[in-house]
């Protein structure tokens, strides 16, 4: 009965302008509460990370707009995907430069990487986009477990990986994925801040699976991490579906997919948004869970990430980047 007094004021909301999505957000988590028990999904108690090293073959692509300054915080990125396996590959997307240049960012980096230069780019704002083709010609490679897609300053190491891969399997039956929280740190204070989460998170009032006593995968309204990582499961879901295209959530592509989530995003953010808001469970905001300690309600630290550009917490206008990541969920 709630529910169905919540869609009728929801489409009182929207036809007088209000925010339609913050009572779309209650009718979710009123379903959720309704078809959901406590119980636990796993009577083995939950290991972030996986025992030991799984055999597999990954491919990263970055998209590099070139900016010599900037290839600092490349260097540190490829070398943390470096120590993920030995039989990575790393592709570097760029821009039209000169072969200066190209020289340039090979010696700085000082790790083996290929470089694939975009000469007749429309406008930079599309470079993120091309990774879409390059997946394609990589997807076909059946030797390759898992695709790795990053912005150039998003530092993703081994830890995150193993966690991804030990989730993946607990997930996969949910149709949920492992996500990661982009986190910057005050230089002053030493403390790292969350940086897409923008307000503080009662876990009581949003989607979670209880994973034994110790933790839960939370579900929450800002998934948003600048990568994703993909098997080739899902992999072939993302490139072969809608949510691959630049136009997803938007009407003119398909009115079945119209998303006010996806309209709100910019180019370069869709580009790496990916399965985000697709084919997600009707209980849930999205695809994108993270493990929270039930205890003392903390984000664990193998889905952090670090965002190595650190200007979201520079700016103090910004609503970015300003609360503890330890005090994000309550």
């Amino acid at each position: 009965m709630l529910i169905y007094f919540l869609n009728k004021l929801r489409k009182i909301f929207k036809s007088i302008g209000k925010k339609e999505y913050l009572i779309n957000n209650l009718i979710i988590y009123l379903k959720f509460k309704k078809k959901n028990s406590n119980k636990k999904i796993s009577n083995k108690r939950f290991k972030s990370l996986c025992e030991k090293k799984i055999k597999s073959k990954p491919v990263a692509v970055i998209s590099f707009l070139f900016n010599e300054k900037k290839i600092i915080n490349l260097k540190k990125v490829c070398a943390g995907l470096r120590k993920i396996s030995n039989q990575i590959v790393i592709y570097i997307v760029i821009n039209k430069v000169n072969k200066n240049k190209i020289k340039l960012i090979k010696k700085k980096l000082d790790i083996r990487v290929k470089i694939i230069v975009i000469n007749d780019l429309p406008n930079q704002r599309f470079l993120p986009w091309y990774q879409v083709n390059i997946m394609k010609k990589l997807y076909k490679n059946k030797t390759i477990t898992h695709f790795i897609y990053l912005e150039d300053d998003i530092f993703f190491e081994e830890k995150n990986f193993r966690y991804w891969l030990n989730s993946r399997n607990i997930l996969k039956k949910f149709n949920l994925i492992p996500g990661f929280v982009r986190i910057e740190k005050d230089q002053k204070t030493k403390r790292n801040y969350a940086v897409d989460i923008v307000k503080k998170t009662k876990v009581k009032d949003i989607p979670r699976l209880n994973i034994d006593d110790k933790y839960y995968f939370v579900n929450n309204i800002y998934p948003y991490q600048g990568m994703y990582i993909y098997d080739r499961y899902l992999m072939k879901e993302y490139l072969f579906g809608p949510s691959s295209n630049p136009d997803f959530g938007n009407g003119s592509y398909n009115p079945n997919f119209i998303d006010k989530r996806m309209l709100d995003l910019s180019l370069l953010e869709k580009a790496n948004i990916g399965l985000t808001y697709y084919n997600y469970p009707k209980t849930f905001f999205n695809r994108i869970v993270i493990p929270v300690n039930i205890g003392n309600k903390t984000i664990s630290k193998v889905s952090q990430i670090h965002h190595l550009s650190n200007n979201y917490i520079k700016h103090k206008n910004s609503i970015f980047g300003k609360i503890n990541i330890d005090d994000v969920m309550q």
